[in-house]
């Protein structure tokens, strides 16, 4: 016999084996046993929390031969065909690949025709949200008046797509997300069924990630399994899943908050070397951020995503260390990654930026002394490197083992007031300046940091720099610089004013 998914084995047959959804299952139950069945129904939720699993036993029960208080009995021919999907009067229709209205006028003219195997037909319409707007006007008429015969039970997982007029003829029950508790019970039931041994950590762990999905849960253990047979631990999910572990994420968010630049490039390193994804390790810093940030309020009440035994010390001694303020805006930041992350190919770049930030937001305010003494050596560098009057020739990258000493105070300041922006300028190179203006050229394969480089923020603290050093304001040209051919108007502009070969960049 054929494998069958941990998912399709453990799919529940009769309502009493339904986990979760006890309102929606006590008010289909008790309908059925009394004959009260309504002719359509919406199910909506969450995936994997069981729509389509009720609406198969739904059909089962009002064709059941021998029903047992509206349970189906599950071996009369009828439950049997249906569970095989041989039975011609239950008809499952995915709506996301049938959604158009020469596909629900078919529906309609097949309805008239009578049961041709049981006692009820039963349409059972899933991700019906997908119908285009004339498919859902085809099927109004029928949803409202079908034939005594038909059952339809419309499932989706986005109910705020659904017409009213749709809503309106249906009963409908919404399906909630499975608890931490209920999913771990019937995760421990598949495993002994399999003889697996789970660990505690490696059960806890895999319900979390789940996020409220029984669906998910079951595919989740079927995947750890196939990959590392019958004895599971924690490390095994954490690799098939590609997330670090959260000791990983406490000493990342600890060099967050010391401001510990190397560290920080150094862990995401050590990450990204391991094959984990960009967005993964994103995703898992929000959920630590968000441990941490519940954690300070609420204590040992706290119900923690990512955060078990290992990491319970760190988390305890951060909570002292963020604002709450400060770890509301770092969520914020860790969202947004995310979602750029979906989108960008410079998924290195933006996970390395994105947590410079978070170490600038993390970062204390400097004290008023060391503002002064760093307010006196930038005035004592001013003094010493005023601005001559002439047009300046700088090459754009200084030979090996030499530096320009006005761009390193140019750079030490934009990094003294913030990393994330030096990080950015660090790529580009001083092509010279002109009367009040300044040009800074970047290579081709650096276009994205010229771009982020001309946002208002980020220029706005480089002129404010430039300000400090010069005692004016300094208009700012950035240039992108291509080694075959001048094609950029700006570049030809920098030509004039400084000569061709200021804009060849020297490797």
């Amino acid at each position: 016999m054929a494998y069958l998914a941990l998912y399709r084995a453990w799919r529940p047959q009769r309502f009493e084996e339904v986990v979760g959804q006890e309102k929606t299952v006590a008010a289909l139950r008790n309908a059925i046993r009394e004959g009260r069945l309504s002719h359509a129904y919406l199910f909506s939720g969450p995936r994997g929390t069981g729509k389509t699993s009720i609406a198969k036993i739904v059909a089962r029960s009002v064709n059941c031969e021998q029903p047992e208080g509206g349970e189906p009995c599950n071996q009369c021919s009828s439950c049997r065909d249906i569970n095989n999907g041989n039975f011609m009067d239950v008809i499952e229709i995915d709506a996301a690949s049938n959604r158009g209205i020469d596909e629900i006028r078919d529906l309609r003219e097949k309805v008239r025709v009578l049961p041709a195997q049981g006692k009820k037909k039963v349409y059972i319409i899933d991700e019906v949200h997908m119908l285009t707007t004339e498919a859902f006007n085809a099927l109004l008429k029928t949803l409202e008046e079908p034939p005594d015969s038909v059952i339809f039970i419309l499932a989706t997982t986005e109910a705020h797509k659904i017409p009213e007029t749709i809503r309106s003829r249906c009963q409908a029950y919404h399906f909630r997300r499975l608890t931490g508790e209920e999913i771990t019970s019937r995760l421990q039931q598949a495993a002994a069924s399999n003889s697996i041994e789970l660990d505690e950590e490696a059960l806890q762990l895999i319900a979390r990630r789940a996020n409220g999905g029984m669906r998910d849960a079951l595919s989740t253990l079927d995947q750890v399994y196939s990959y590392k047979g019958q004895v599971i631990s924690k490390e095994d999910v954490l690799d098939v899943l590609g997330l670090v572990d959260e000791v990983y994420l406490a000493e990342l968010v600890d060099a967050l908050l010391h401001k510990d630049i190397p560290g920080i490039i150094a862990s995401l390193d050590l990450a990204m070397s391991q094959g984990k994804e960009a967005q993964h390790l994103v995703r898992e810093t929000a959920f630590y951020l968000r441990d941490l940030l519940l954690y300070s309020v609420m204590k040992d009440q706290a119900q923690l995503m990512v955060v078990q035994k290992a990491a319970l010390l760190h988390l305890q001694r951060q909570s002292g260390e963020a604002r709450r303020e400060q770890l509301l805006a770092a969520l914020k930041i860790m969202m947004e990654t995310a979602e750029k992350l979906r989108f960008s190919e410079g998924n290195r770049f933006l996970l390395e930026m994105s947590f410079l930030e978070l170490a600038e937001l993390f970062a204390e305010e400097i004290p008023v002394k060391s503002a002064a003494s760093a307010a006196a050596i930038l005035s004592k560098e001013k003094k010493a490197a005023a601005p001559s009057p002439q047009p300046v020739k700088s090459k754009a990258t200084a030979p090996k083992g030499e530096s320009d000493p006005l761009w390193e105070r140019i750079l030490a300041g934009v990094k003294e007031k913030r990393v994330p922006t030096y990080a950015l300028l660090a790529q580009g190179s001083l092509l010279g300046i002109k009367g009040d203006t300044m040009y800074i050229g970047y290579n081709k394969k650096f276009s994205f940091h010229k771009e982020k480089m001309q946002e208002k923020a980020n220029r706005e603290i480089l002129e404010g720099v430039l300000h400090d050093l010069y005692q004016k304001t300094m208009e700012l040209e950035f240039i992108l610089l291509d080694d075959e051919q001048y094609n950029d108007i700006v570049v030809k502009k920098a030509i004039e004013f400084f000569g061709a070969e200021i804009v060849h960049i020297k490797d």
